[in-house]
């Protein structure tokens, strides 16, 4: 699994076969700018969006400090 933690604690987890071999993995963007700018104070300077999910907001993770890769 990969993870993915923000400054504030909160973690966004994909599954392998998620990020590789799904359209969700298509689009999990990590962000520095927006529209050639710096992004929202409110969003830290690097964020992670996965903008194929369903639901966006569980896993849309502000100030991303952290990428890990564990095995199950």
């Amino acid at each position: 699994m990969v993870i993915a933690e923000g400054q504030d604690g909160y973690r966004a987890i994909f599954s392998w076969n998620e990020l590789y071999n799904s359209v969700i993995g298509e689009k999990v963007l990590v962000l520095h700018e927006r529209n050639g700018r710096p992004l929202d104070p409110h969003l830290g300077r690097i964020c992670l969006i996965s903008a194929n999910d369903a639901r966006l907001g569980p896993r849309h993770l502000r100030g991303l400090c952290e990428v890990s890769v564990q095995m199950l």
